[in-house]
């Protein structure tokens, strides 16, 4: 689950160590990485919670502008469900909004995530550790941190409907 928690950051901040465009390309294709093996992430909600990424697939582009500089990551899932379970509960929900992740030149990522996705951080720097399905557009911006593996939320500002997928899981 650690390469998928923050579903996409995580997954951006590994490609972005290995990215290296092709000499006269802008935008390189792939498969988008799904947790198709349970997984068990620690650290979002008071408990150990389950993640398996249960149908689905999709892409991630790189774009690079003219000099070969990475400017943007758009992650685009098609059709993805995604499953968590806790404390004798499941959760199954759609996880097929588009995320793009801007790198910026402060060393953070602005992270725009739309549709039905979610979002989850630790709280390592801001002290608040969540688990959100989200339905609408959620702009991030964070740093990722190579001790854990994971971005660390540096913000948060979300639009439309948030549900707490610790609150759930814990009922």
């Amino acid at each position: 689950m650690r390469r998928s928690i923050l579903l996409v950051v995580v997954s951006v901040s590994v490609l972005l160590l290995g990215a290296t465009p092709a000499s006269a390309l802008t935008k390189v294709r792939s498969p988008l990485a799904l947790t198709t093996a349970p997984a068990v992430v620690r650290g979002f909600c008071p408990f150990p919670v389950t993640y398996q990424d249960i149908s689905g697939s999709g892409t991630t582009t790189l774009v690079f502008d003219a000099d070969g500089n990475l400017v943007r990551i758009d992650i685009h899932p098609h059709g993805v469900m995604s499953q968590l379970s806790a404390n004798g509960n499941t959760f199954t929900f759609n996880n097929s909004g588009p995320v793009s992740v801007f790198p910026q030149p402060d060393g953070t990522d602005l992270v725009a995530v739309r549709g039905t996705s979610f979002v989850a951080d630790q709280g390592l720097l801001t002290g608040d550790a969540f688990f959100y399905l989200t339905a609408g557009r959620v702009v991030v911006v964070s740093v990722f941190n190579p001790d854990t593996g994971f971005n660390d939320f540096v913000s948060i500002s979300a639009s439309g409907l948030v549900t707490d997928i610790c609150a759930a899981l814990a009922a």
